[in-house]
């Protein structure tokens, strides 16, 4: 079963902060019974199960990534099969997971990825019982997932991937396969919910909390002159500050604050009870004050 996904906007916020890890341990610390790395470079890695046998995932020029396993009494491997075929470039290695039966996989492609440039498709991957079928998932234009965590049990699996805007999330499920991709975006302040009046009575900024697959959000309205109302997203989040990006016109034109200055602004409400200032990014000194309504 193989899913393909293409993230957008969001996704590529997300990334900002997301890196791929190589190898999920030493080897050589795994607990007796416990499945263990035994092979780790850049185009292949193989890893040993708790009963013994042993799975191989590499890249082929040309091909994509490829898999075969032996069983533990050492017989010959099993005739490679493609786990995900493309002509792409790998990188950033290959992790390898397993819990009892179940083995999970990570893998990077992309045009001059070894040269430093992301990846252009990550791949989870996650093979069952005989490993006679894997379940895919590619995502494009993805930076890779940060990390997989395998039940007790082998029957789920979740990759995952977390940035300073939230979590993002892939899980998988035995005999059902892999589901939809997920985002946990960070919550926004209760001290920032509500409506904000600028004391000249000019604007208004209405704050609205994030939900699933949905970020935080501030609208801004003008309340005189000119008509403008725009909508952003909230990604950088803290308890006392938050910094408006992609600011989109719903109704007139953009007009001074509305939006403020993106990359260079940030709404900050020092304490819980007091009022909102839009500042400057490194600049203490309030552009606008504003009191909830």
């Amino acid at each position: 079963m193989q899913r393909e996904c293409v993230f957008g906007v969001a996704g590529a916020v997300l990334l900002a902060t997301a890196g791929i890890t190589a190898c999920q341990g030493d080897a050589s610390a795994a607990p007796v019974g416990a499945a263990r790395v035994v092979k780790d470079t850049d185009d292949e890695a193989v890893i040993e199960l708790s009963d013994g046998r042993r799975v191989s995932l590499r890249y082929q020029a040309g091909t994509g990534l490829l898999e075969r396993h032996r069983s533990a009494d050492g017989k010959p491997w099993s005739k490679s099969k493609t786990v995900y075929a493309t002509k792409t470039d790998p990188c950033r290695g290959i992790d390898l997971k397993a819990k009892r039966a179940t083995v999970t996989v990570r893998a990077n492609f992309g045009q001059y990825c070894r040269d430093g440039e992301p990846p252009t498709e990550s791949v989870a991957a996650v093979g069952t019982g005989g490993l006679g079928k894997w379940d895919t998932h590619i995502a494009k234009d993805w930076d890779g997932w940060d990390r997989v965590d395998i039940a007790r049990n082998g029957k789920s699996a979740r990759f995952s991937t977390k940035s300073s805007a939230g979590t993002t999330t892939l899980d998988w499920r035995a005999g059902k396969g892999f589901g939809e991709v997920a985002t946990t975006y960070k919550k926004l302040g209760e001290r920032f919910l509500g409506t904000w009046r600028a004391e000249d009575g000019s604007h208004q900024v209405t704050f609205r909390q994030s939900k699933l697959n949905v970020p935080a959000s501030a609208t801004v309205e003008m309340l005189k002159g000119p008509t403008c109302k725009v909508h952003m997203d909230l990604i950088n989040i803290w308890e006392d500050r938050v910094q408006p990006r992609g600011a989109k016109v719903l109704e007139g034109e953009k007009t001074t604050y509305c939006p403020p200055e993106e990359f260079n602004s940030e709404y900050v409400v020092a304490t819980a009870d007091g009022p909102m200032e839009l500042r400057n990014l490194g600049d203490a000194t309030p552009l606008v004050t504003y009191r909830k309504s």
